[in-house]
Formats: structure tokens, sequence, C-alpha cells
């Protein structure tokens, strides 16, 4: 197999950076966040919002605690 003619250019790196960043905050549940946030101001704006730590707490007792069976 031929070595390659050259070394990737720094852009190309550079370009995938905010592809990489937006992958990540999704997947530490910062998107969820934001999006409970715009939710939350505009159907409540009455409403004190949770802090990120305690919406996150609150998202993972959600979805581990309870009955986890098909029957």
């Amino acid at each position: 197999m031929p070595a390659p003619s050259s070394p990737p250019e720094r852009g190309a790196c550079r370009a995938s950076l905010p592809a990489l960043r937006e992958w990540l905050a999704w997947l530490n549940g910062d998107v969820g966040y934001a999006r409970f946030v715009a939710h939350a101001r505009s159907a409540h704006p009455d409403r004190q919002l949770p802090s990120r730590a305690e919406f996150y707490r609150v998202e993972v007792e959600r979805r581990w605690n309870g009955i986890r069976r098909c029957c």
C-alpha cells in the first residue's frame, strides 16, 4: 500500500472541531438541558429552573428507576 503523498491539511481538522463539540454536547446531555430550559422559559415563565446538576440527577433517576421488564 503506498504512503499518502502529503499530510492532511490543517483546515480539515479545524473544520471538524465544531461537529465534534456538538456531538460531545449531545453525548453529555447539554443539548437536553438547553432544550428543557428553552421549553420551560416559553411555556412556564413563572417557574424557577433547576440547576444543571439537579436536572441531570432527575433525568438519571427517571431513566433508571422503576420497573424494567417486558411483561
